[in-house]
């Protein structure tokens, strides 16, 4: 199997930015306030100018003095890669796109449905109306290296054949796994990394040339070296079920959490609901200085009571790192009705489960 990777380099900066994104202008995207704010990403220029993610503001400014710098608003990029991920999915049908800025979809006869390469190409570019670099390979990993390594070339593009494969991978560093690491958080890709390269393992080529047993035992997860990793999950179109409060000046304390109360009865009440019950939400707040805050929760068992949802929101709240304009509450996941989930679960092993509108 090919897979394509479409790849907006620096999406959540140009999203915050909007209309005044400029690659010829020096700008990043900060995490946090104060000293202990970071740049996230940068402009073409910017790092040109030295400036890298993971520098503090005061730091890259010392490279850059002509940073202009824009708090994160996370907000924001996932609605823009909504609709840029809408758009592609006309032109390839079915997309994984788990990152803002990144997207993977299946080659395999797309080419013969396009015209080709070139044709299907084109049809994307025309669909996203923005600048992107595109990279084929035989994996996710591979093709989103690929992807990375195009976005140096004059035409955007880069193709990596089967043959090929371990001779591409084999000189990236073992930093590349970074983020691509099924199940792993950021926290345990950093330790992994870490101890590779405490072993002394600092490149593709030399993680891939492990034994089995040495791979499987210590760092099992990591055969993407090999290019072995799972196939392709399409995203299936989410559902809008939400619901936003919006906030007085000044919200604070007990009113705060009567707001975010509201928020969960609004979304319990959403009619899109349709009794479902609820496995993850996704808490957003539009901040009074600008940018946003979002949190994920996942449920421990699929709810739709409120004295069940709110409490464990309410301890999320405490994260808002500053005053708010609106709280926002989405739906991440729904299961069935809590009726069906109960006739289920005290129903009898030889008795049918009701599953949609049949019995199955």
């Amino acid at each position: 199997m090919t897979v394509a990777c479409v790849s907006i380099p620096s999406f959540r900066l140009r999203a915050a930015l909007g209309r005044s994104w400029d690659p010829e202008i020096p700008s990043g995207l900060v995490s946090g306030l104060g000293p202990q704010a970071r740049m996230i990403e940068l402009s073409p220029a910017a790092s040109a100018a030295g400036a890298l993610p993971g520098m503090r503001l005061a730091e890259a400014r010392g490279h850059c003095s002509g940073l202009r710098d824009t708090v994160e608003d996370p907000v924001r990029a996932e609605e823009v890669w909504e609709r840029v991920t809408r758009r592609l999915e006309v032109v390839v049908i079915e997309v994984e796109a788990q990152r803002a800025g990144e997207a993977f979809f299946a080659v395999d006869g797309l080419l013969a449905l396009r015209g080709g390469s070139r044709a299907l190409i084109g049809a994307v570019r025309e669909a996203l109306g923005a600048a992107f670099s595109i990279g084929f390979a035989p994996g996710r990993f591979s093709a989103a290296l690929a992807a990375a390594r195009a976005g140096g070339s004059a035409d955007r593009e880069f193709s990596v054949a089967d043959a090929r494969l371990g001779a591409f991978l084999g000189p990236h560093p073992v930093e590349a796994i970074r983020g691509r690491v099924a199940g792993a958080s950021g926290v345990e890709e950093a330790a992994l990394v870490g101890a590779l390269e405490r072993l002394g393992i600092t490149t593709l080529a030399q993680l891939a040339a492990l034994g089995e047993d040495h791979l499987a035992d210590r760092f099992g997860r990591l055969r993407l070296a090999r290019g072995e990793e799972e196939p392709l999950c399409p995203r299936s179109v989410p559902e809008d079920v939400s619901a936003d409060v919006e906030l007085a000046d000044g919200t604070a304390g007990l009113l705060l959490e009567r707001a975010l109360d509201m928020a969960v009865d609004r979304l319990l009440a959403c009619e899109e609901r349709k009794g479902r019950t609820i496995l993850a939400l996704r808490l957003t707040a539009r901040l009074v200085s600008g940018g946003s805050w979002s949190v994920d929760q996942t449920l421990g068992r699929p709810s739709g009571e409120a004295k069940t949802i709110a409490p464990l929101m309410r301890r999320r709240l405490q994260g808002l790192p500053r005053p708010a304009t609106t709280l926002s509450l989405r739906v991440l996941a729904l299961d069935r009705p809590a009726d069906q989930l109960a006739f289920e679960r005290n129903g009898s092993p030889g008795q049918p489960i009701w599953v949609g509108e049949r019995f199955a």
